[in-house]
């Protein structure tokens, strides 16, 4: 996206993916162009922008769950004013670096408990054969394992929670968390699946809306393991992939 000068105000050209829930927004943030010297690091602002600004047009993307929570947004000729600049011009990046330690840091061990919880039910409920989960000492090893992975992150979640509690920001510790949170959650996502067993594979989004009178095909429990887990999938990816979180891991922790 690129943000020309004029007067007081920016004329700001091309699109944004991935805005989630654009649909919704009455504003958003972006990172827009404004000069084209120096690093690439350099030359960006970070803007506020009015949703109903003449000139947006909001696209919807359907995930793979198949809800509409992620959009693309396109931009023509969209007059932004000065005003709504975040920080001095061209030092956008600066703002956003400082905007992502919060957004990357997450209570990620809320979720992965929510998970593992409905999996120990159904672990223990009893299938046509007689047989459960819970006497299968393999799947049992991989959800204590999950349940230590879980610990260890909440831990780590409390000690963010107390530097920022003391006016300190998360840091290169959100990077941590983000990494190995995202990759927790997909293990946890993949052992729901496995405990759902067959009862994964009808399509059912009805079973999730709100007042239906939809009985579920199987435990209830599971309705949400599939969802989840193809929704997740895109946890290592969106915020800053994985790999991007141990390079400034390597770099500002390590000194690599």
């Amino acid at each position: 996206m690129a943000a020309v000068s004029d007067g007081d105000d920016y004329i700001v050209n091309g699109t944004k993916i991935w805005t989630s829930y654009a649909q919704h927004a009455d504003m958003m943030f972006a990172l827009v162009r404004t000069s084209t010297e120096g690093k690439r690091q350099e030359g960006i602002s970070f803007l506020l922008i009015d949703m109903t600004a003449p000139g947006i047009t909001v696209k919807p993307i359907i995930n793979l769950e198949g809800v509409h929570e992620l959009n693309q947004v396109f931009f023509d000729d969209v007059r932004v004013p000065k005003k709504n600049r975040v920080g001095e011009e061209n030092d956008g990046w600066s703002v956003a670096k400082y905007l992502l330690e919060f957004e990357r840091f997450s209570m990620s061990s809320v979720e992965i408990r929510r998970v593992l919880g409905r999996v120990e039910e159904l672990a223990r409920q009893t299938r046509n054969d007689g047989a459960t989960l819970a006497r299968e000492p393999a799947f049992m090893q991989k959800l204590a394992k999950l349940n230590v992975d879980a610990t260890a992150l909440e831990i780590s979640e409390q000690r963010v929670l107390s530097n920022l509690s003391a006016g300190n920001p998360p840091g290169a510790a959100s990077s941590i968390q983000k990494a190995r949170g995202s990759e927790v959650q997909q293990q946890a996502d993949i052992l729901g699946v496995e405990a759902a067993a067959y009862y994964a594979n009808p399509l059912q989004p009805e079973a999730l809306e709100l007042g239906t009178n939809r009985p579920p095909v199987g435990p209830e429990l599971a309705i949400t393991l599939v969802p989840m887990y193809l929704s997740n999938r895109m946890r290592t990816i969106a915020g800053g992939s994985s790999e991007i979180q141990r390079n400034i891991v390597a770099k500002a922790v390590l000194g690599l």
